[in-house]
């Protein structure tokens, strides 16, 4: 019989990562703790990764870290390899479970128009008052999960509403991404692969309930819509780390997110 992990949440953790609703709707996998716990969930605001080296260090058996902003993940990765402690990052779009390494058929959709990829166009809205430098980590984190590197980034505009940033792929094929606060579109995320022959089109919506990714591909053999998922990005973390503690194994979270961190990097040098 599986036993529950007793987790533990500050106020500002519940709020962005809706815990105790993930944690109700995952019984058998985790419940509240009253004393020592065995998960700690870490808001993702400046000073997260000082928090979550904290938890790491308590003798804790997983951390969760909802939203984060960039920072340098190079202690924490090494107090966690160290303790042998799970770390899983929380991300809007990031985390969807339509762009899980299990999703093979949608991934090799993706790889595919990416070697024949002729424009990247990707789209990020967030709810007005969104700082603009967390929406553009959120939508970097949400591309870079799809499998895209990117290169020569650069912003040609930014204000309070939003940004517009370019760069190029790795075959030398243009990117462009624009970040966009308004009240008429929900939080959502879209990556668009366009192609000789077709495209790659990967909608991910707000992590705070269970909408669905879509990922359509378009090919010269006609089109395809993959199954949809009706999980939240937030329940798939959860899920994501308990089968990491049960099975011992090390999630790249923090080494995919320092690529992140290096890539947001470059656009301030």
């Amino acid at each position: 019989m599986t036993t529950p992990l007793l987790v533990q949440a500050g106020p500002d953790a519940e709020q962005a990562g809706t815990v105790g609703a993930v944690v109700a709707s995952l019984p058998v996998s985790f419940a509240p703790a009253d004393g020592r716990p065995d998960v700690v969930a870490v808001a993702g605001v400046p000073g997260w990764t000082t928090s979550a080296t904290a938890a790491v260090r308590s003798g804790v058996r997983g951390v969760v870290v909802v939203d984060p902003v960039v920072e340098d993940t190079a202690a924490l990765a090494a107090a966690a390899a160290e303790a042998g402690t799970t770390v899983v990052l929380d991300q809007v779009w990031a985390g969807n479970p339509a762009l899980a390494q299990s999703r093979a058929a949608v991934r090799t959709a993706i790889a595919d128009a990416l070697a024949d990829a002729v424009l990247l166009d990707s789209v990020a809205w967030g709810a007005p008052g969104t700082d603009p430098e967390l929406l553009l980590t959120r939508h970097l984190a949400a591309v870079l999960a799809c499998g895209v590197e990117l290169a020569g980034l650069r912003v040609i505009q930014r204000n309070a509403n939003g940004y517009t940033v370019i760069g190029s792929l790795p075959g030398g094929a243009p990117a462009a991404l624009q970040g966009i606060t308004t009240s008429s579109v929900p939080a959502t995320a879209a990556v668009s692969i366009l192609t000789s022959t077709g495209r790659a089109d990967i909608t991910l919506p707000d992590a705070s309930a269970g909408w669905p990714a879509e990922v359509r591909s378009v090919t010269s053999d006609g089109a395809a819509t993959f199954p949809t998922i009706y999980e939240s990005a937030h329940r798939h973390s959860w899920r994501r780390l308990r089968a990491a503690v049960d099975s011992g194994a090390q999630e790249a979270d923090l080494d995919q997110f320092a690529a992140l961190t290096a890539l947001v990097g470059q656009l301030h040098d």
